[in-house]
């Protein structure tokens, strides 16, 4: 990459999104968290209808944001085993009828239709409501051309690695490429970015183990699908340059540190939190403020 080509963050921000397409990942995962505390903060009752509507129309904006600016295939989880394991009540009644609808309602049809994209709905053990409503996800007008949207379900932690072997068993793949089109039906590119929630953590309920590429990951703090462009932009300037400081050639990289003494010897833990109430939230880093 040529430095003296890289735009500045201000010019990313108000860039056509054709700029911004060309830099942006092919392959996608978004796990975002909190929405039944976005709701408390909306004094919003956290169940029921009502609010179920509320939040999926949410997440509908962030996936018309991120295929907007250039992603083809967009994984996101909709039911993680944490979920399967909650007292809640009149919560887990409910959560497979929720995602039936959320994710292959008529309505919902419509939309995939309008805004051309081909959705699939995968689940570890699929349940008969959940396979009904995968199968209905599948259009004739469907080709791998479109931006495609991969909704899943893992109910137990174990789930992706036995999917795994059970093709293995299945199909006589010598390859990850193989591998990934026997468990998805076709090749689709490691994923190169995550956007998540919460605490800075990753296991495989979360990321599909064969997907996982050189995964950059962020983590924003607010709670429910709450993404703006400006931030999503931030992100995909900082995934597609910011990040890139790796060099062939490292004679004269490492004399650069000296100017910048005080950041690497007083630097900050990323990672480290706080708890506010019974939730985690990231330590402030004041470093760049008392230099």
């Amino acid at each position: 990459m040529i430095r003296d080509s890289i735009p500045t963050l201000a010019e990313f921000l108000q860039a056509p999104l054709a700029t911004i397409q060309e830099v942006a990942p092919a392959t996608m995962i978004f796990s975002s968290g909190g929405s039944r505390r976005k709701a408390a903060l909306a004094h919003m009752p956290a169940n029921g209808e009502d609010y179920a509507r509320w939040s999926h129309g949410q997440l509908l904006t962030c996936l018309e944001l991120f295929f907007r600016h250039g992603i083809k295939h967009l994984f996101l989880p909709m039911l993680l085993p944490n979920q399967f394991q909650e007292t809640t009540p009149n919560y887990r009644e409910h959560i497979e009828r929720w995602v039936a609808w959320g994710a292959a309602s008529p309505e919902m049809l419509a939309y995939y239709g309008k805004h051309n994209w081909r959705v699939r709905l995968l689940d570890t053990q699929p349940s008969p409501i959940i396979a009904e409503a995968a199968q209905g996800l599948h259009q004739a007008s469907d080709h791998r051309e479109q931006p495609t949207l991969w909704w899943f379900i893992v109910r137990e932690t174990d789930d992706p690695w036995q999917a795994i072997f059970q093709a293995a068993h299945q199909t006589a793949f010598k390859t990850r490429k193989q591998a990934i089109e026997a468990i998805y039906g076709e090749v689709i590119p490691p994923a190169e970015l995550l956007v998540s929630f919460g605490k800075p953590q990753v296991n495989h309920d979360l990321l599909p183990p064969l997907l996982v590429g050189d995964l950059q990951c962020y983590w924003t703090q607010k709670p429910g699908y709450d993404l703006s462009e400006a931030e999503f932009r931030q992100i995909l300037y900082d995934f597609a340059y910011t990040r890139q400081t790796w060099q062939s050639d490292k004679t004269e990289r490492t004399k650069a540190a000296l100017e910048f003494r005080q950041h690497w010897e007083r630097g900050p833990i990323l990672g480290l939190g706080q708890q506010l109430g019974p939730f985690w939230y990231p330590q402030s880093t004041s470093i760049e403020l008392e230099l």
